[in-house]
């Protein structure tokens, strides 16, 4: 399988990738001058948050908690900006007596004053303790005092938070409402758990120059525009291409219906249903532009297969048949449990030669490779090379890896997508993309990514109308997503 190596969506860096960038940065451009940048668009940034949160900056109260990196130099300079403003700025010294020199003159020059506590009333507090190359937990103590604060704003990551891979105890850690990160988005930000502490981000542009490509990319809905397949002026159903799906079961028959409701509004000409797993009436009912068939159509041009199936050997068969062909094919929920029962289909998966995609949560994925014990990007980068199949690792921020290495996260994710049924809208509408695109010229990892933004933004417009939508309100919205891109 073919992957893009261009860049595609906003790039994440690694923490050694961003420092290779500054140092190639540091050799062309005058000693301070990227802190300077960095600290003139944190101290703008908290500006801003004041005006816009209390109505004023003059009179304001900030606390600088700092450390002995050039974090703490960031914070302490953005201090020295809040204090000519007129805002009332206290600095403490998590190690005491120690910091950026320059920055602490700076910033006393202004108006600022060192405290001996972290305890206190103010209106915003900068952490600027840790920088990327620490994720040590912060003191109970100190954590609580940030944190207590209406508002809290991280320089570069929230303190505690591992900047590669968002590791992080929460009693530990800095909970932000904002974080200014400089240079480029670090994983620390948008991996769980640290993205839950990282509040809104803000990337400060500092004009890096990056030599490798990103650790991942995350898309937005103009890369989704670029990826989704567009009508021709001749189109017609065949042309756009024909989804199979085989899902349900007589215990799980609603599986079907959702599979269909995902794959019918993401770009297919045609949804055709498999017979032999889900009564067909039941989806004909509701879907009557689906035609079943008993057989492998020629027509089809991708299939979705697993949602609801229940473990017959009727099932296995099938997954055996389909596994065995080169047409594009998305696996979940019953298929993944066969494939990770039988060393035959396995083997079959690891070895096809067409696009695959496997869309596990968490328990599916340890049941697949039980030999892992984490569910982290290297685990899901592992997996995706061992089963030589893009891999769509389902979670609060959900991973998409191909088999080699390629790899997007989903920022777009709400709660609510955690409903029953939910996975089987996204493996519809996976299947119908898949089906629908010119895999020639669309890279199937990153067309896959933009299945999971689709379904991700289906279940933020859900939302809007019922705090608590289904998974049929989710599959409902696909369609106005995809019209919106």
């Amino acid at each position: 399988m073919q992957e893009t190596s261009r860049e595609f969506g906003l790039p994440v860096y690694s923490v050694e990738q961003i420092r290779a960038a500054e140092e190639q940065a540091f050799l062309v451009t005058p000693p301070g001058a990227l802190m300077q940048r960095a600290a003139f668009a944190l101290g703008v940034g908290c500006v801003k948050l004041l005006s816009d949160t209390f109505g004023l900056v003059y009179g304001t109260s900030v606390l600088v908690v700092t450390g002995p990196g050039n974090n703490g130099g960031d914070a302490l300079f953005a201090g020295a900006l809040l204090a000519r403003r007129g805002v009332r700025v206290e600095v403490f010294l998590v190690v005491p007596g120690v910091c950026h020199v320059d920055g602490l003159a700076a910033c006393v020059a202004a108006g600022g004053r060192v405290v001996d506590s972290p305890v206190g009333e103010f209106d915003l507090v900068v952490d600027g303790i840790a920088g990327l190359g620490s994720s040590r937990g912060v003191d109970t103590e100190i954590a609580l005092a940030i944190n207590q604060s209406p508002i809290v704003v991280a320089v570069d990551i929230p303190s505690g938070v591992n900047a590669d891979t968002g590791e992080c105890e929460p009693e530990l850690c800095v909970h932000a409402d904002v974080t200014f990160t400089f240079g480029a988005l670090k994983p620390g930000l948008v991996l769980t758990p640290g993205a839950e502490f990282a509040g809104a981000i803000e990337v400060v542009d500092l004009s890096l120059q990056f030599d490798t490509e990103p650790v991942m990319q995350i898309l937005g809905e103009a890369e989704v525009a670029e990826l989704v397949p567009s009508l021709d002026f001749d189109s017609y159903k065949y042309s756009r291409g024909v989804v199979g799906i085989a899902a349900g079961s007589a215990a799980y028959p609603g599986a079907a219906l959702l599979t269909v409701l995902g794959a019918q509004h993401a770009g297919v000409g045609m949804v055709m249903l498999r017979e032999g797993f889900v009564e067909r009436e039941l989806v004909l009912d509701s879907f009557p532009q689906v035609v079943a068939v008993d057989s492998d159509s020629p027509r089809i041009s991708g299939w979705a297969v697993g949602p609801g199936f229940s473990g017959t050997e009727h099932e296995s068969v099938f997954l055996a048949s389909v596994l065995g062909g080169s047409l594009p094919l998305v696996l979940d929920a019953g298929a993944l449990s066969a494939i990770a029962g039988s060393a035959s289909l396995r083997a079959a998966l690891a070895t096809r030669s067409g696009v695959s995609v496997i869309t596990p949560h968490i328990g599916e994925f340890r049941g697949l490779f039980p030999k892992f014990s984490c569910f982290d990007l290297d685990c899901v980068r592992a997996a995706a090379s061992e089963l030589n199949a893009i891999v769509v690792a389902k979670g609060p921020r959900t991973l998409v890896v191909g088999p080699s290495g390629t790899a997007f996260v989903d920022i777009e994710a709400s709660p609510e997508l955690g409903t029953a049924g939910s996975g089987d809208v996204l493996t519809g509408i996976i299947g119908g993309l898949l089906a629908g695109s010119d895999l020639e010229r669309v890279d199937a990892v990153a067309l896959v990514a933009g299945g999971v933004w689709i379904h991700s933004r289906a279940g933020r417009i859900a939302q809007l109308a019922d705090a608590n939508p289904t998974a049929t309100d989710i599959g409902n919205m696909v369609g106005e997503v995809m019209r919106h891109v």
